[in-house]
């Protein structure tokens, strides 16, 4: 009994039990930080093959060979998992069937007309051969919750003109 009151007053070993106290916070921030970074990391991929793809697909002017284009944004992606890569023409999912469309002002949609090269109803565009090429893969965080990296899914897509 009597060695407890000098144990108490001993002070050695202090910096050594603040540090383990310090480091799980430490730990857990670098966690987080860690999460967030690998979530940015396979967005701008995805993105980066998405532009990719958006390049092969003009330079080619292929319309009607969509498969090489999803071949290749998968591989260019880079990520864990693969891709589900989609490869759709003028809003109506045929490619190279020959139609036209314009852009939607609001960017979400197509409208097929008549004529390529004509001046689109409400904007400056022209209408042509639009080709949209989207590509998903699901992220899966460890620590930091879905909702806060907008879901489970890293989605990214691109509308390019081909004529």
């Amino acid at each position: 009994m009597s060695k407890l009151p000098s144990l108490l007053s001993n002070s050695r070993g202090t910096a050594a039990i603040e540090f383990a106290l310090a480091s799980v916070f430490l730990f857990a921030i670098i966690m987080v930080a860690l999460d967030f970074g690998f979530y940015a990391q396979q967005n701008m991929r995805l993105g980066y093959a998405i532009e990719q793809g958006a390049v092969l697909a003009y330079d080619r002017q292929t319309g009607a060979d969509t498969s090489m284009i999803r071949t290749y944004v998968a591989a260019a992606a880079g990520t864990n998992t693969q891709p589900t890569v989609t490869v759709g023409c003028n809003g109506t999912g045929a490619c190279g069937d020959g139609k036209c469309s314009c852009i939607n002002a609001d960017g979400t949609g197509f409208t097929v007309v008549a004529n390529c090269n004509a001046a689109c109803a409400g904007s400056s565009a022209v209408s042509g051969n639009y080709m949209k090429i989207q590509a998903t893969v699901p992220y899966n965080s460890v620590i930091v919750p879905d909702k806060w990296l907008g879901g489970t899914n890293i989605t990214s897509a691109v509308v390019v003109r081909l004529q």
